[in-house]
């Protein structure tokens, strides 16, 4: 299908009103495919596309876009082509750390200030997926993190901060691989429970747009901490997946899953059992905090 040019006449409504005749679906199943996917629209959101009445605003209905193009067999971007340059992001939350401890955020303000960090909710995460890998002696070795990041500030962004954080064991300073990104520069804390860095944008970011980075970690076996590792959110993201991959020879003995959010008074932990390969998934999680932890008997 040939997809006209943009213009001030609602040709968005044009094309998608087109594509449904086309495809000839009706807007009760687009919308239930849409609702089953993760990305609810209402009908009457949907009527009003079609007619020309309202147009996608804010992220949520861009990506309910995305899926539209997929659902109708449209060319990538044919209906996102049309969408006005006006980006309306909706209400956001305030971004929360999920650890309540008053040490480590008083030692997180501390290593963001001497870092002289961006501020972190300048940018959201919109999915993330992260990949563990345990070696044969039981501990992580490599942890790869590929996330759908967001502006939403009004201002360009052209440097954004993340940090790790730990509650019981000392961190150590992984050595890290970054693609989409690099690093300018980072810090431990003196306490050795927060470690942030912070990386400079292969493409800089107006309001709204996206782009991908990948951070991967080599770790370091260290027999006096607990094996584990996770993921935590300091703003609701819409898909968050940890994969967590043992090696043959060290399939754990046993196995809990940690989950902390807003709603808990403290971390959850929730036994799994111990195989080859464990994967966690959420919807529209955190903020907080979610990951495993594993052994082996004597």
């Amino acid at each position: 299908m040939t997809t006209p040019e943009r213009d001030d006449g609602g040709s968005f409504s044009q094309v998608f009103a087109a594509a449904l005749r086309a495809s000839g679906v009706s807007l009760s199943w687009l919308r239930r495919r849409l609702v089953d996917r993760g990305n609810p629209v209402s009908m009457a959101t949907l009527s009003y596309w079609r007619s020309g009445l309202r147009a996608p605003e804010g992220a949520a209905s861009l990506a309910a876009v995305e899926d539209i193009e997929r659902l109708l067999d449209l060319p990538t971007g044919a209906l996102l082509a049309q969408v006005t340059e006006r980006v309306r992001l909706g209400a956001l939350h305030d971004p929360h750390i999920p650890f309540t401890e008053e040490q480590i955020t008083e030692a997180l303000n501390e290593t963001l200030h001497i870092l002289e960090a961006p501020p972190l909710d300048i940018t959201r995460e919109i999915s993330t997926h992260v990949v563990g890998d345990v070696d044969a002696d039981g501990y992580l070795r490599r942890r790869t993190a590929r996330t759908l990041l967001q502006s939403v500030s009004p201002s360009t962004v052209e440097f954004v901060t993340y940090t790790l954080l730990s509650a019981e064991d000392p961190l150590i300073r992984p050595e890290m691989t970054v693609h989409g990104a690099r690093m300018v520069r980072d810090h431990m804390h003196a306490s050795e429970r927060v470690y942030a860095y912070v990386l400079q944008l292969d493409q800089p970011l107006s309001l709204g747009v996206t782009t991908m980075i990948e951070v991967t970690m080599e770790g370091h076996g260290d027999d006096t901490s607990q094996p584990e590792t996770g993921a935590f959110v300091v703003r609701p993201i819409r898909d968050l997946v940890l994969w967590t991959r043992f090696h043959e020879d060290a399939i754990p003995d046993w196995l809990d899953e940690l989950e902390r959010t807003e709603d808990m008074d403290e971390m959850v932990y929730r036994p799994l059992r111990p195989q080859a390969s464990v994967h966690q998934t959420r919807r529209d999680f955190g903020p907080g905090a979610l990951g495993i932890r594993w052994g082996y008997d004597p």
